[in-house]
């Protein structure tokens, strides 16, 4: 009996010591940082707006065309080319090159037609880009683009619009940059 109660005490020691080191060392966990700009209140001031031929970009407020809110953005152009873009901010933190950072803008499209997402760094180098075609089905769709923050806290996410002679036309609404490591 003595003998199978010091087996068991000596079992019953060393579950208590693995649960106290499971207690004192939490598992690392994912850091998650995210970003909106839904033209809503003052994230329309941090919106800015370029143009060239006959492109247009501006905002619509109250009109009943944002997704959600009052307030959506919209590019416009026949013959030339427009675009609206915001910086994601994240601060001072260094992040290491396993960050993965993903841009997310909803779109809607006024007529079939290819639409690009773009992300700079401060320096002015492309980060990504993607440019889907999207058919007008009358409601808002996502379009993503994902990269590699490798040391870059800020990234400029801009919407752009093109034509060369074919009337086109979006509205934009809620972006998200959301990064994870």
């Amino acid at each position: 009996m003595r003998k199978y109660a010091r087996g068991t005490a000596r079992w019953t020691v060393l579950a208590l010591v693995s649960l106290a080191a499971l207690t004192v060392a939490p598992a690392a966990q994912a850091e998650e940082k995210v970003i909106t700009n839904g033209f809503e209140g003052y994230d329309i001031e941090k919106w800015d707006r370029l143009r060239g031929g006959d492109g247009l970009a501006g905002f619509e407020n109250g009109a009943g065309t944002a997704r959600s809110g009052r307030v959506n953005g919209w590019l416009s152009t026949t013959r030339g080319w427009a675009r609206e873009g915001t910086w994601a901010s994240f601060g001072t933190n260094i992040w290491g090159p396993s960050m993965v950072c993903t841009a997310e803008i909803y779109v809607k499209p006024i007529r079939d037609l290819q639409f690009e997402l773009r992300v700079w760094n401060a320096q002015g180098t492309k980060l990504a880009t993607n440019a889907p075609w999207l058919v007008a089905n009358g409601n808002y769709q996502t379009v993503q683009v994902t990269w590699r923050a490798e040391y870059e806290n800020n990234a400029f996410v801009e919407a752009i619009l093109g034509s060369d002679g074919i009337p086109r036309a979006v509205r934009l609404d809620d972006l998200v940059v959301r990064c994870n490591s």
